[in-house]
């Protein structure tokens, strides 16, 4: 399983493991060493068959004392594929010969220790080294501790007695990897005043003390070099010796923990180079290296330009990665064989939340990926050789959450076989295990058994049934974990899980497979610790349970036949197991006066202030010591009252009470109450008045951390702090003791820096219609951020505490908008084109439900989905790409709205026919779903019309449409007027006419011809068809008396003449 952070990285060192140990500890190493597993050969006189001196570690808890080994003697079982017959029977034979040798050993007087730590020094040593603590939880030091030496493979133990007659207390030991006989100490002072190396070169046989000056918090040895190593101080400084801790030199200050790395051999040219993440003076980090001889700062190379993410920084064999953070997106950037840093090209959308390293063998990089939709997946994706372009493998690998933002993903890199990898995928909740040959490639399912372990038919068969394996970290990091694989033991996996359409939780049988997954068989019904001896011709198995027990099961024969062996007489709990020499497993088995004005009276007799008390104790008396009291008092400076200053009048001898806390005060080193995120704040906590032995500090920083503080006020010990997530916190400090309490309250501004802003608006809109601007801030500052809105031209900003802001446009045309925002010290702009039309088609548009499962929900993406829309609806109706605008609304689900637009070269009643035929197309290429486009994960999206918009489309528009509306019905008003008339004139009496000039007959006549071009308008605006539209017109239409003829042959009734101006009046007023 792959274990991580929040960055690329390493796994975190796994913490100690607390141990409830008895009266007397009992620490049971079993050891089946090849080179003490005497093989009885069948002949008298048979050689001893040596194994791989490897393994893992552990340790033991009992309620009886004791430590110990023990021994096997057996015939290695585990043969070569396909040996010949009589090498079957010889290990058979060899089997009927196996017998397992026990011992154990008492580590007295460690009654009360709750940790250790096991190592077996070396290859071909029979030493092994102990070292018991007792860590106090609380005081998060060890206050005690032994340090046991074994050279007869754990049968025997002497605990060594580094300083005679000086109580030592030794924190950790370092083994040296290229000479595991070089060893260092780390000790420490009770006081914690100093420190101390103890180093020896003989596995622990002599020790030399080497007093140093710093305290150390880890050692990191050179990977090729024995004598040199690093130490990182518990202050983030970073010092270096080579001649194995002697003499030490200063390299860095402000070095991160755990991202420090010696030159890999055959990348870095230099074997004495060191890589490093440093913070600098502004408070960011930066990635530099330098040589250990000199790596001051005029010699150090800043290999990366800018700010890195802090802890980042991981060079793993031919790579170098960190990631960097900006607008609240992380960039990831790879470095191969130490060439120039290159960005790493995930897909455009993944937008990683976390990345993590998997592997970097065989020239390739192999990553998990948390895509910005995932919660409990990863995805996994594999590089080219330069680790900079990526490709997806496996989507959606189950990922555990752990404390301190470690985070466990079901990927397990087999071992002692490249490429083969088992993973556990979660769809819908339901997890499978698969298995990959190729480093990715290709997956498959695990085969089940045939057969149980006890010979009866599985009935688990393919498709619907499949082996599944729990692929998790134990929690004793010092056992197998539900998965053992090992690099000598090429091909041999065991695991815990179960058989099924789906992996289950509680089931925990163990299978076996010696074909590297082809095949497995069962061998246990509960999970077993694991280990490997002999090129896994020995197999060790240790029920993983909770209640104590003696006995173990081995087997020489891959898992085929099991031996059981009483390891001890009393039961005891086993915490794990420790293979032979070699393996650089470390077990952890689990500490008052005051100025007035002169007071008046009508004589001169002085009296004392209406506050003096001769009974109160002076502000420096301390509970427990006497003071004395008198009804003397001084006379206030420029004072002539007489009397009252014998100080001796009435003297009393009074014990110091306990005194309630007042004048508390809380402030920020450097009086500044605004920070950012991340910075280093400095809290100084002062009291005017009051006992400060006997009082407690509650301190709550407001960020949900809170602690009790003894002494406070009077060490002077200030509370440092750091906030991490922006926004105003309570700080509150109050001091309480049985006399009374007080309270100090400030209050924190945590401004982050804004990163990106970015305005949001439709991008076409109608006249006097209302429109949402809004803008998007990164990092979000709720309450902590103003914005100001700039409107076309105008000077005068609107000015908001919300990121949004209702406005409508007046006029036609393109407006600009264009917000700032401002946070502290901050301020980012961003700027936006809007177009406005009278009036403009909208249709809305949805997608197939593929889409929203990859919808980021971020502008970019909406931008770039409704671009290809737009590209896809121009080729397919051959509408002109700049008539079409579509704009994808924020939010789930994922929908759509087309804008239509009128083209702008053409006359008004064209426009009408021309839209109609553009909506007509649009609407046949949606129903005919000719409007499609692939997405990640071999999904087609489908582009349709909303339900809503199926037979109708929305009309754009402002206020003007009213008023058209509004003309439109005077204009069938004047329509009646001239059938009206037409119907009376044929009655009897009415056909009474005026004869006038051709000129007055224009004149009267230009009304009416006035009106039929404003309906020409009206309706074309309104999109009426061409037929009603002639209809319309021609019954607005006045004849020459029905018998036809030219214009000055036209006779206009009288009747009509003040309808016509009036509408010619309207006309004229509305355009």
């Amino acid at each position: 399983m792959a274990r991580g952070g929040t960055v690329p990285g390493r796994a975190p060192r796994p913490a100690p493991l607390p141990l409830p140990l008895p009266l007397l500890l009992l620490l049971l190493l079993l050891a089946l060493l090849g080179a003490c597993c005497a093989l009885r050969s069948p002949e008298p006189g048979g050689a001893a068959r040596g194994g791989e001196r490897r393994g893992a570690g552990g340790s033991a808890r009992a309620p009886a004392a004791g430590a110990g080994r023990a021994a096997a003697a057996a015939r290695s079982g585990r043969r070569a594929r396909g040996a010949s017959p009589p090498a079957a029977a010889a290990a058979a034979a060899g089997r009927e010969q196996v017998s397992l040798l026990s011992t154990s050993f008492v580590l007295k007087g460690d009654a009360s220790h709750n940790q250790a730590m096991v190592h077996w020094t070396g290859e071909n040593s029979s030493v092994i080294l102990i070292l018991t603590k007792y860590y106090h939880t609380d005081m998060g030091k060890v206050l005690e501790s032994s340090l046991w030496r074994s050279s007869d493979f754990g049968t025997l133990y002497t605990k060594l007695n580094l300083q005679p007659g000086i109580a030592t207390v030794i924190d950790n030991f370092y083994i040296c990897p290229t000479n595991k006989k070089k060893i260092i100490l780390v000790s420490s002072s009770h006081n914690d005043r100093d420190q101390s190396l103890f180093i020896s070169m003989d596995e622990g046989a002599t020790f030399q003390k080497q007093p140093i000056t710093f305290f150390v918090e880890t050692l990191l040895f050179h990977p090729k070099e024995e004598d040199k190593v690093l130490a990182y101080t518990k202050e983030g400084k970073l010092s270096v010796s080579t001649d194995l801790g002697k003499k030490w030199t200063l390299l860095q200050e402000r070095v991160s923990k755990d991202h420090i790395f010696w030159a890999v051999a055959g990348v870095d040219g230099d074997p004495d180079l060191v890589h490093m993440e440093i913070q600098d003076p502004s408070g960011g980090y930066c990635y530099i290296a330098c040589q250990i001889q000199n790596c001051s700062d005029k010699t150090m190379t800043v290999l990366f330009t800018g700010s890195i993410d802090r802890d980042s920084l991981t060079v793993q064999d031919d790579y170098i990665f960190l990631q960097t953070t900006s607008a609240n997106r992380t960039k990831y950037y790879v470095s191969y064989r130490r060439n120039s840093f290159v960005q790493m090209k995930l897909p455009k959308y993944a937008l990683p939340k976390d990345l993590q390293i998997i592997s970097t063998d065989e020239n390739q990089v192999f990553v998990a990926v948390q895509e910005w939709y995932q919660t409990d997946t990863y995805n996994l994706y594999q590089s080219d050789p330069q680790g900079v372009y990526y490709s997806i493998l496996l989507e959606n690998v189950r990922s555990t959450k752990q404390p301190e933002e470690n985070v466990l993903i079901d990927i397990l890199e087999v071992r002692g076989v490249k490429g083969v990898f088992l993973a556990n995928q979660k769809i819908d909740g339901k997890v499978t295990t698969l298995i990959s040959y190729n480093k990715g490639r290709d997956w498959d399912y695990l085969k089940p058994p045939i057969t149980d372990m006890n010979g009866k038919p599985t009935n688990c068969k393919p498709p619907d049934c499949h082996l599944h394996l729990h692929l998790r970290w134990a929690d004793n990091p010092y056992v197998s974990g539900t998965v053992h694989t090992k690099d000598t033991a090429p091909g041999l996996i065991m695991g815990a899980g179960n058989l099924g359409s789906q992996l289950v939780e509680y089931k925990e049988e163990m299978y076996i497979t010696s074909d590297c997954g082809n095949t497995w068989r069962q061998v246990f019904e509960e999970e077993h610790h694991i280990l490997y001896l002999d090129h896994g011709g020995v197999i060790v198995a240790i029920k993983d349970t909770s209640i104590p027990l003696k006995i173990l099961k081995f087997s020489i024969d891959e898992g085929q036949t099991w031996s059981t062996h009483n390891f001890t007489s009393t039961s005891v709990f086993v915490d794990g197991l420790l293979s032979e020499p070699g393996d650089e497993t470390l077990v952890m088995t689990d500490y008052g006066f005051e100025r007035s004005a002169p007071v008046k009276s009508e004589s001169s007799k002085c009296f004392a202030d209406f506050w003096f008390n001769p009974e109160s104790p002076p502000e420096d008396c301390v509970l427990g010591q006497a003071y004395t009291s008198s009804t003397g008092y001084r006379k206030v400076v420029s004072n002539v009252c007489e009397g009252g200053v014998d100080l001796q009048q009435n003297l009393a001898q009074h014990m110091c009470p306990l005194i309630a806390p007042k004048g508390l005060q809380i402030s920020i080193k450097g009086e500044s109450l605004a920070v950012k995120p991340g910075e280093d704040i400095t809290f100084i906590v002062r009291q005017e008045q009051g006992d400060v032995l006997n009082t407690k500090y509650q301190v709550d920083l407001g960020d949900g951390f809170k602690a009790i503080y003894v002494n406070l006020t009077m060490t002077g010990e200030p509370i440092r702090h750091r906030y991490e997530n922006p926004g105003i916190y309570r700080v509150s400090v109050k001091a309480e003791n049985v006399a009374g309490h007080d309270e100090a309250v400030v209050f924190v501004q945590v401004n982050a820096l804004l990163q990106a802003l970015h305005l949001e608006v439709v991008p076409v809109i109608g006249r006097n219609q209302e429109v949402n601007l809004t803008a998007i801030i990164l990092p979000k500052n709720p309450n902590l951020t103003v914005f100001y809105w700039w409107i076309g031209n105008n000077l005068q900003p609107f000015l908001t505490l919300e990121s949004f802001l209702m406005t409508k446009f007046a006029e036609t045309g393109e407006v600009r908008v264009t917000v700032q925002a401002s946070c502290g010290n901050s301020m980012l702009q961003d700027s936006k084109v809007v177009q406005v039309f009278d009036h403009f088609h909208v249709l809305s548009l949805k997608f197939t439900k593929h889409l929203d499962m990859y919808n980021p929900n971020i502008p970019e993406w909406r931008e770039d989905i409704g671009r290809v829309v737009t590209r896809l609806l121009a080729k397919e109706t051959n509408i002109p790409e700049e008539s079409l605008v579509t704009v994808v609304k924020p939010g789930l689900p994922t929908t759509a709205d087309l804008h239509v637009l009128l083209p702008a070269n053409q006359p008004k009643r064209k426009r009408s026919v021309t839209s109609d035929k553009r909506i007509a197309a649009i609407k046949q290429a949606l129903n005919a779903h000719n409007i499609s486009f692939f997405l990640r994960g071999g999904y087609w999206v489908l582009v349709t019309l909303d339900d809503s918009d199926a037979d109708s489309q929305r009309i754009g528009g402002g206020g003007g449409y009213w008023a058209i509306v509004v003309l439109f019905v005077i204009c069938l008003v004047v329509v009646g007027a001239f059938i009206l008339y037409k119907f009376k004139r044929k009655l009897p009496g009415r056909n009474v006419y005026a004869q006038m000039h051709n000129e007055k007959e224009q004149e009267m006549t230009s009304p009416v011809n006035h009106s039929e071009d404003t309906q020409n308008i009206i309706q074309g605006e309104e999109f009426i068809d061409d037929d009603m539209d002639s209809q319309t017109l021609g019954n607005a239409r006045v004849t020459p008396s029905g018998r036809g003829g030219n214009l000055n042959s036209y006779r206009v009734p009288l009747l009509l003449m003040p309808v016509s101006v009036q509408s010619q009046a309207i006309t004229q007023a509305w355009f």
